[in-house]
């Protein structure tokens, strides 16, 4: 065997390119070709080491990003100006609809409340396809016994598979009758309806992050205490199926409720108005499991963290801008970390960036019914593929551009660039 050291210059072709590599002579040119080879696949690991890190960078920048408590003075974006359309007509289906949820095959499930109009429409949870085609996903929703009536809002499937609801019942009777119902979902089809919790105030957007529920209560009406409402936190091992009913204690007074906002005091209002600021609506986690929320009176939005014990670290006011004073429901992309915000009072959606504190309008409108797509009170957004789709909610209340409830019932999208 050859051993000799003197370094000579060797060339390995591959294709049309050719590497010259310097090494010792050792076992002639075949061994050369193989050490050529091994330092090529070095250099190429090299590489793909600098990309991870840079990856690894990024991640990190990212994750400190959301995970930054407090991320300062939101930068306010110009608009994008990206005009809705018309994704599907519930005229004859529903008076109101409210939430969207994702099925994960395609599809958006939507709520119906039917706050207005009641004895004309079935509350019901509906499934629109990819191209806006309805379908009835869910009918025979449980009625309350006192009011004997239900009203579907916010929704998410839990990690169980089943759909949780909060059944809004604040516009019936406002005395802690609001619930969470429960959907036994088998092979991808739902099966019967359960309630899972009683006792809340205006029950509004449910959001699952591991095993937990968390719920928006949009009302506290605490006495000697204004402007109050919060969020709740369940875990599906006492509201799960097949655990009793949970009845939470009323007045804010129940360990299940983790944070608690204060709404700006409100002008008087004309007749059909709040006594109080409406208060928690929207909710969302990013994708490093922060919480979002959204105040509906004044556009607050909060950002809440969270200790490894699942405890709350922090519950921080980051957005508190004139050119956003109302939010409904929100919805976050993990894998961008945009939020997507509806404005009920301006006829707007917005993007908040969780990553780089940004917001931007994507789009405005006056009154209108809403027949051609224009945004008519939108209260809910949701992704479905490029498609940001809008429920329209065309609830009028004081304060609202939207003037008055009228048909069509709409629900619009924006394809988003």
């Amino acid at each position: 065997m050859n051993t000799t050291t003197t370094p000579i210059q060797l060339d390995f072709r591959s294709s049309r390119n050719s590497l010259p590599i310097t090494g010792p002579q050792i076992g002639g040119p075949m061994q050369g070709r193989i050490l050529a080879v091994m330092a090529m696949g070095a250099a190429l690991a090299f590489t793909g080491c600098k990309d991870a890190a840079k990856q690894a960078d990024s991640a990190a920048a990212t994750g400190n990003a959301l995970n930054n408590a407090d991320p300062g003075q939101v930068k306010v974006l110009e608009p994008l100006s990206l005009k809705p359309k018309l994704f599907t007509d519930l005229t004859g289906e529903c008076a109101i609809a409210d939430e969207l949820a994702l099925d994960g095959k395609g599809n958006v499930l939507i709520s119906m409340p039917n706050c207005l109009e009641y004895e004309d429409f079935t509350p019901k949870i509906a499934m629109l396809d990819k191209d806006g085609k309805k379908s009835d996903w869910f009918v025979n929703l449980s009625l309350h016994p006192k009011t004997n009536k239900v009203h579907p809002m916010g929704m998410e499937f839990g990690p169980d598979g089943n759909l949780y609801i909060s059944d809004n019942q604040y516009f019936n009777d406002k005395d802690h009758q609001s619930r969470i119902l429960r959907v036994i979902v088998k092979d991808g089809k739902p099966e019967s309806c359960e309630v899972a919790v009683e006792g809340t105030k205006l029950s509004n957007a449910i959001r699952f992050k591991g095993n937990d529920l968390y719920l928006t209560d949009t009302f506290f009406d605490l006495p000697g205490k204004r402007d109050q409402s919060g969020v709740w936190r369940f875990s599906l091992d006492e509201i799960g199926a097949g655990k009793p009913v949970v009845k939470v204690k009323p007045l804010g007074q129940d360990p299940h409720i983790i944070a608690t906002f204060t709404g700006k005091p409100q002008p008087a209002t004309a007749e059909g108005g709040f006594e109080e600021a409406a208060g928690a609506d929207g909710a969302a986690f990013d994708s490093a499991g922060n919480l979002y929320v959204g105040l509906f009176g004044d556009g607050q939005f909060f950002k809440i963290t969270f200790n490894p014990d699942g405890s709350v670290k922090s519950n921080v006011k980051i957005i508190d801008d004139p050119s956003f004073k109302c939010c409904d429901g929100i919805w976050c992309d993990p894998q961008t970390d945009k939020i997507y915000l509806a404005n009920s009072a301006r006829n707007s959606i917005h993007i908040y960036d969780a990553r780089n504190h940004t917001l931007q309008m994507i789009w405005e409108n006056a009154d209108t019914d809403g027949k051609d797509g224009l945004l008519d009170q939108p209260c809910s957004a949701c992704l479905l593929g490029n498609k940001l789709v809008i429920v329209n909610f065309d609830m009028p209340f004081p304060g609202l551009i939207n003037s008055t409830h009228d048909d069509p019932i709409t629900v619009s999208y924006i394809d988003l660039p």
